[in-house]
Formats: C-alpha cells, structure tokens, sequence
C-alpha cells in the first residue's frame, strides 16, 4: 500500500478506481493479498450483527461469523457530520490543551463539500478555503489560503496567523468526530518521537 504522505508534503489527488487499493496493489504485495484474504473469509457466509455502546466511548458495532470470529467496527464520525459548523475552541500539544481562542465561534470550518471537495470557512477575521479530502480516519488539507484581506485585534490576527500556518505545515491529521457528541479532534500525524500538534472543534448550529 502506498504510505501516508509527510506532514510537509501534499498528498496525492483521488484517483478513480475501487477506493484507496487497486487490484494490482494486491497482487504485488503478498502481505496485503493475505489481509484480503482473511477479511473476505470473515465476511463470508451467514453473519450476526450486534451493537455495544459504553458511556463516554462511541457505539460499536459486531459482525460475528459462523466460526465465531468477531470483527468490531467503531463509528468515526457522526451521519451528519457534514451539516455541521465545527468551531475551533483551541490548539493542543500532544496531551495538553492552550488556551481557547479569543475569536470564539468566528473561526470555524464549515465542511462544505462540493464537487471539488472543498472546505471554507472563517479563521477568526479572514474568511479562508482550503481543498480537503477523507481517507478513513485521516484527513489531508491542501491549498490553505484566506479569500478575504481585513484587520482585526492584534491577538485575532496572530492566532489566525497560527492556525494558517499550521494547516499549511501539516496536511495529514488523523480525525475524530464523537458520533454521540458536538465534539471533534485533529491531529497531525507525525512520526515518533516528534509530539503531535493539533486542535479540538465543537459542533455549533448553522446561521
């Protein structure tokens, strides 16, 4: 499988064809014929569906075969996830949250998909667009740039300042959208040791 793109790289534009693989992707990478292999194993035959939701975590659903082997499925975002205006409440350092932004809720993205998959939005003065696209639980940003050229406070314009340039620097995030709740996470992915920048949003109601 193609790896994920660096952080300081642009990822490649979707191509069409059945998702992410490519038959031939399977058939040059023996590991990845064998992962096929079990999952259509797993999959086939009669099937037993359950959920489980625990308190605090998202809901689960379990496909159980004939042979007992259980596959647990985990929902990543809500169903109308993309009917949502996610303000961005504060920037967060590996474990640990900074302080909220002084905007409040004028700086969101509205995850607004068109044809082109584009993302807009308001990064506290400035309106912005950036070229978003979803691959699982990883969400790749490209072309960041503000569409409108006002002043605001000194501190509006730093933080706005900030998180352009973090959405510039880092373009692939691993992403979390509580299914149950208004709230989600990005974070940048990053190979270890380097300690992951990113930021919380909550879900607020469309104007």
């Amino acid at each position: 499988m193609t790896p994920l793109p660096a952080p300081s790289r642009s990822p490649a534009p979707p191509s069409d064809g059945p998702g992410p693989c490519h038959p031939e992707d399977v058939a040059a990478n023996p590991t990845l014929a064998g992962f096929e292999k079990k999952v259509k194993a797993a999959f086939s035959g009669e099937l037993s569906l359950s959920t489980k939701h625990t308190p605090g975590y998202s809901r689960e659903l379990h496909v159980k075969n004939q042979q007992g082997y259980d596959v647990r499925l985990a929902q990543a975002r809500r169903a109308d996830f993309f009917q949502i205006r996610w303000q961005l409440v504060d920037t967060t350092f590996y474990d640990e949250h900074g302080p909220e932004f002084t905007a409040g809720d004028q700086m969101y993205f509205d995850f607004d998909f068109h044809d082109n998959g584009q993302v807009s939005g308001k990064l506290g003065c400035n309106d912005f667009t950036a070229e978003a696209t979803f691959t699982g639980t990883h969400l790749y940003f490209d072309d960041a740039e503000l569409t409108s050229q006002h002043t605001c406070s000194d501190k509006v314009m730093k933080e706005e300042a900030s998180v352009l340039a973090t959405l510039k620097k880092s373009l692939n995030y691993s992403y979390w959208a509580e299914p149950e709740t208004l709230s989600m996470s990005l974070n940048e992915v990053l190979a270890f040791p380097t300690r992951e920048h990113g930021f919380s949003l909550r879900g607020i109601p469309r104007r």
